[in-house]
Formats: structure tokens, sequence, C-alpha cells
């Protein structure tokens, strides 16, 4: 009983360690590590490099991967450079080998760990409210909580020996081969990091009661098991989080299948490469090495591959049924919110695209063209759409959040609101466009100009153009200022004619409340489209270019005192 408390009690110190080492250095140097993720990875080895990087920094695979899912999402990194992070983390994950073996069991409890938690807590108590020495501190403290589990551990499995000893394990049996890989694949499963698992599989192997095989065994499967972490991260996410998924899933599957197949030889090399830097009687040591051969075997072998997995995987998840869900987000999910940057980036870039579904039907109904799927599906596809941004904005306030995060959250929500606006103004359109030809042909007869109509037809397409492009800067917020004048011009003429030929006897009444009427849904329209591109100019303007996830104020950008809310 004692003994499976220690186990339970170094697994517990171990996580609560990588817990707090990873969310200190997240607070700590967290603007720099999303530099390097967002800006390293223009190549296939920088990418590699930026992945092996930042899992060695904040010892964290899982992290890293939902990061760089996040990255994806939010139009920072493509499905290329992210699959390059995804096997960087693969082999930074076994850094942790290498602090098990030559740190935390070489260099003892008594001089690492507990000057480590003393250091790190005072450090975090004289900090205060200074975010990154509060974030070193527990860092620190995170890996003085992180060698004392490793101790524990150590501890607790020495007392197990003797009895796993007396099992005689078959080293050489296929299925207790298989047996350990399913072992190491519910341990990472069940503590949700393949770190932990590692640290108990190589504390297990550490008194030689394991065979090499059935220890390598279990290292196989801690690897395979931490790709359940990319699985229940994409649960419900958008496509590019799922390829980024498949892609980590790939790899790994491939690295343990071919591990496995060629244990004998890897175990070989490892016995050999352990001799150079220590003893091959030094089972741990051996696993680290082994764990660091197969995991740099796997990034060599899936090299000249991955440009074949990235066309293919670019292949999956695009169903005509997705590709047509208007209301499905492109750029959020859940990924997201762990990084308000980030999220801010896929909310803008979400808004965007809301902007151009919006804009295209009003234009659409404007013109009297409607598409074989039907406007009204496509209205409820874009208002659905609007209320899911409202609810990622609403999810993502829900903690502290930076200052330019919190200024953008208000504009984008009534950004989104005035889309609105004009999805349902649009509806309204459809059965005016007739009698407003009707009405301005009539007028035109007895005396209304028609020039005026196609003054502000021009000037309402003026203020439905197309998005931006990702990186492009949007247009001038003057240009729609210029607009809105010319919009109410044309408006007050073509109302005043309308009103004069009424008067005169020359158009109809019944024709005259029609045609004003269409032109008051066109002025609506234009007014709300302004009121949009105001609110989403600004971040959109912020976002342009790939360093804007900086936390640095966006650019202000001049607007008249009568902005409308």
């Amino acid at each position: 009983m004692e003994t499976l408390a220690s186990i339970l009690g170094g697994i517990g110190l171990f996580l609560l360690g990588v817990w707090l080492m990873t969310e200190g250095l997240k607070l700590a140097a967290g603007p720099q590590l999303r530099l390097i993720l967002g800006n390293w990875t223009d190549t296939r080895l920088r990418g590699l490099c930026a992945g092996i990087l930042i899992t060695a920094i904040v010892r964290s695979s899982s992290a890293v991967t939902v990061a760089t899912v996040g990255f994806v999402n939010a139009g920072l990194l493509t499905l290329r450079q992210a699959i390059w992070v995804i096997y960087g983390t693969n082999i930074g994950t076994t850094t942790t080998s290498w602090l098990v073996v030559v740190v935390g069991v070489k260099a003892g409890v008594e001089v690492l760990a507990l000057p480590l938690l003393g250091i790190g807590m005072i450090v975090r108590l004289v900090s205060g409210q200074r975010a990154r020495g509060a974030g070193l501190g527990q860092a620190i403290a995170g890996f003085g909580a992180f060698f004392l589990g490793i101790a524990i551990l150590q501890s607790g499995f020495a007392g197990l020996t003797p009895y796993i000893s007396e099992l005689e394990l078959p080293g050489a049996s296929l299925f207790a081969i298989l047996g350990f890989i399913l072992l190491g694949i519910v341990l990472t499963m069940v503590t949700q990091s393949s770190s932990a698992a590692l640290a108990v599989a190589l504390t297990a192997s550490a008194g030689g009661a394991i065979p090499l095989e059935l220890a390598a065994a279990a290292v196989i499967g801690t690897n395979i098991g931490t790709t359940s972490t990319a699985l229940f991260s994409v649960i419900g996410a958008t496509a590019p989080a799922k390829r980024v998924a498949s892609a980590h899933i790939a790899f790994n599957l491939l690295t343990g299948l071919v591990a496995l197949m060629l244990m004998p030889v890897l175990l070989w090399v490892s016995i050999h490469g352990a001799e150079l830097v220590g003893t091959a009687d030094d089972i741990m040591l051996v696993l680290a090495v082994f764990h660091t051969i197969f995991n740099c075997m796997g990034v060599a072998l899936i090299w000249p591959l991955s440009a074949h997995l990235e066309r293919f995987l670019s292949s999956l998840y695009r169903t005509p049924e997705e590709d047509e869900d208007i209301a499905r987000p492109r750029h959020l999910d859940s990924t997201l919110l762990a990084v308000p940057d980030l999220a801010l980036r896929g909310l803008v870039l979400e808004a965007t695209r809301l902007q151009a579904l919006a804009f295209a039907l009003t234009r659409d109904r404007i013109a009297g063209i409607s598409r074989s799927r039907g406007v009204a599906e496509r209205q409820q596809g874009i208002l659905a759409l609007g209320r899911q941004i409202r609810d990622f904005a609403g999810q993502l306030g829900g903690q502290a959040l930076p200052a330019t995060v919190v200024d953008a959250l208000p504009d984008l929500i009534r950004a989104t609101q005035h889309l609105d606006e004009i999805v349902l103004a649009a509806d309204q359109l459809a059965p005016l466009i007739a009698p407003m030809e009707q009405g301005a042909q009539e007028g035109t007869e007895q005396g209304v100009a028609r020039e005026s109509w196609q003054r502000l037809n021009d000037a309402i397409a003026g203020t439905l153009p197309p998005p931006p492009e990702q990186g492009e800067v949007p247009g001038d917020i003057e240009t729609l200022t210029a607009l809105t004048a010319q919009i109410e011009e044309n408006y007050q003429s073509i109302k005043a004619g309308l009103l004069r030929a009424t008067a005169t006897g020359r158009l109809h009444v019944g024709t005259m409340e029609t045609a004003l009427l269409q032109a008051q849904r066109l002025r609506h329209t234009a007014t709300e489209a302004i009121k949009a591109q105001r609110r989403l100019n600004r971040w959109q303007r912020f976002i342009s270019d790939n360093q804007a996830m900086a936390a640095e104020p966006p650019p202000e950008i001049a607007e008249p005192a009568d902005r409308p809310d």
C-alpha cells in the first residue's frame, strides 16, 4: 500500500511540476515563444527546430501541439509549416528522458528538487504583480516538483522491483511486447502527458526487473499515446485543426511501427550509444538513447514523404457538405481560447469571412440574383455564423485578457450585429427590386431622374466591396465617409422627385411608396455596411502583417465625430 501511494504521489508531483513549468514559462516568455512559432517556420528545418526548441523549453508537447493548431486556425501557419513543428515536438519530448536520467536520477533529489522549489517560490512571491518574474519563479518551482516527483517514483518502483522480478517477464515474447506498448499508450492517455508516462516507464526499469525489450516497448507506447491529446483537442474543431492532428497521428504511428519492427537493431545501437556517454548497464540511459534515436529516425523517414502527406491531408475533411456549410466557422475553435492573441486573429478572420458572405448575399439580392442553394438557406447560415462568432467572443471574454483583445471585442461583436442587419435587410430587398425598376421607369417618363437611382446603386455597391485578402491592407475609411454623404444626397434627390411626381399626378401613390421604401432599404443597407467596415477596418489593419500577434496597440484610425454605433 505504501509503495502504491509513493507511485501515485510521484506521478502527481511530476504532473504538477510539468504544469507549473509549462504555465510559468508561457507566462514568462509567452510572446517570445509565440514569435518563434509564428516566424521561425518558413522552411522544413526551421519548423522542425522551432518545435524541438519550444517543446524542450515548456516541457509539454501537448501544449505546443494545441498552440500550433491555434496558429493554423488563425492563419499564421500553413499546414506544411505546422506539420514540421509537430514533428519537432516529438524530438523535443526526448529531452524529458534525458532530464529524468541525467539530472533527476544522477544528481539526486537533495541537490536539485528541494532548493529549486524554495528558490522558485521566493522568486514568485518577490515578483508580486510582475507577470514575467512570477512566471519564471513558477517555472523554477515546477522544475523542483518535477525532480521531486521523479525521486518519489524511483523510490516507489524500487519497492516493487522484487515483486516484478518474480513475474519472470518474457522479454522476447511478441505478446508481451505488444502488451507493454499498450501499457505505454494507456499510461499516456490516463495522465494526458507523455512526459509523465515516460518518467514512469524509465523509473520502473531502473532496477532491472523489467527486461530491456519490454521497457523499450513501453517507451514506444508513450510516443503513440501522446496522439490522444491531439485527438481530444480537435473534437468538433475546424478542418485545419483536424489535418494537423492527423499529421501528428500519422507521424507517431509510422515512427512507432518502424521502431517496433527494428527494435533489436535499435536497441543494439542504443546500447553502444549509451557506452559513449555512460555505461550500457544503465537501462534508463539506454532507453533515453533509444527514445531519441527512433524519434530522429521517424523524422528522417517522413522527410521524403512529407509533401505527399501534406497533399493527402489537404484533401481530407473537404466534403461538399462541409464546404457549403456557411455556418461552420473556419478560423475558430476551442484551441484558440488558451492564447488570446491568436483568438483575436481568428475572430477577425472569421468576422471578415462573415462580411464577405453578407456583402455577397446583399449584392446578389440587389441585382435580383438567386443562387441554386436558395437565399433563405444562405441567410440562415450567415446569421448562424454571426451568432457563433459572438458566442466565441463571449467565451474569450470570460478570462483575463490583454488590453488589445479587450479593446477589440466590442468592435467585433458590434460589427457582426451590423452584418446581421445587412442580411436581414437584404431579405426584404427581394420583392422591391421589380417595383423599384418600375417606379424608376415611370418616374423617368414623368420627370423623376433615373440618374439618381443609378448613382445611388453605384454608391451602395461601393459600400459592399469584397473583403481584403489575408495580408492585404483594407480600404480607406475616408472613402466610406464620402460615400455616406453621396448616398444621402442621392436618396434625398430620389425622395423629392418621387414625392413631386406623385403630387402632380404623374406617378401612382402605390408605385411611389414602393420605390421610396426600396430607396430607404438601400440606404439602410449601405449605412449598416459602413458601420460594420468601420468596426472591422481597424482590426483588419492590425492583423494585416504576421507580426500583428505581438501585443502592441493597433494603429489609430481617424474617424468622423459622428461615427455611427
